[in-house]
């Protein structure tokens, strides 16, 4: 698989795993009132589990295709 395929795909995923975020945000809505309002806009957060997985997955496709 080249470099752009590659990309592309963690792209892909890190989008549905953004999109999952945001349904992950709806469930902790209630548990997130004690924190700034900033970071309880949906789009941080959906933000930020997206670029956690999406960061995951590269590492973990980094090990996994290592060349020895």
């Amino acid at each position: 698989m080249g470099r752009t395929a590659v990309i592309l795909a963690i792209a892909v995923i890190g989008y549905f795993l953004g999109v999952a975020g945001y349904y992950v945000f709806k469930e902790l809505r209630p548990w997130l009132e004690n924190i700034p309002t900033l970071l309880q806009a949906e789009w941080i957060i959906s933000g930020l589990v997206g670029a956690i997985f999406a960061v995951l997955l590269v590492v973990i496709w980094s090990y996994t295709t290592k060349s020895e």
